[in-house]
């Protein structure tokens, strides 16, 4: 979506100097979405239900381009207003997964070490982006919309798995007094292990 906007808003039969300025609406409220949702995320001390709640939004956006476009539909102003919510629901949720690493990261070198692997899968992004948008496939980019809408599907899927097992590690860090293993990792039955499960629990 950041590199394509303006071919497809072009595609869908404006000129190109008119499809960059109608590329700057979803951005701009994309903006306020990111902002909004990041604000109340923090006030609300929730992630994952907001990487739900725009990967659903995300998913909704892009299904309704693709499924318009399968059909050849002639209604340009509702596949254009199927950006929005595209827009918005992708770049919120791509913003609120960054937060969500650091959040559940107990140590600097974790939080380090975890941006990394998240940048290194995130780079893929626009490798595979520049691929299912081919020119052949325009107006319509029927094949690179429902890719999108299922990755955005995904994400929420994704989203609720890992919102259960960190429910379960919590419930565990509440109930176990010391041992056994925190995240995985062997903790000893001494005072430093208790207080630093005591400590950090995974924000959901």
């Amino acid at each position: 979506m950041p590199v394509f906007l303006p071919t497809i808003v072009r595609d869908m039969g404006w000129t190109s100097v008119t499809a960059q300025g109608l590329s700057a609406p979803p951005y701009l409220f994309a903006f306020v979405v990111v902002v909004t949702t990041a604000y109340y995320s923090d006030r609300l001390q929730s992630r994952s239900t907001f990487i739900i709640l725009h990967s659903i939004l995300a998913t909704i956006g892009y299904s309704t381009i693709a499924v318009l476009g399968y059909y050849e539909s002639d209604k340009t102003i509702m596949r254009y207003l199927a950006l929005y919510p595209a827009t918005a629901g992708f770049f919120s949720a791509i913003t609120i997964i960054i937060t969500w690493t650091l959040n559940n990261q107990a140590s600097d070198s974790q939080k380090g070490t975890g941006m990394a692997i998240l940048n290194i899968i995130g780079q893929m992004g626009p490798l595979v982006g520049t691929s299912i948008f081919p020119e052949e496939q325009g107006p319509w980019y029927v094949k690179g919309m429902s890719i999108c809408a299922a990755s955005m599907l995904l994400v929420g899927f994704l989203a609720v798995i890992l919102r259960w097992l960190l429910v379960r590690e919590n419930r565990k860090v509440g109930s176990d007094s010391g041992g056994g293993e925190y995240a995985g990792v062997p903790l000893d039955e001494g005072g430093v292990g208790r207080t630093r499960r005591a400590k950090f629990e995974f924000m959901l």
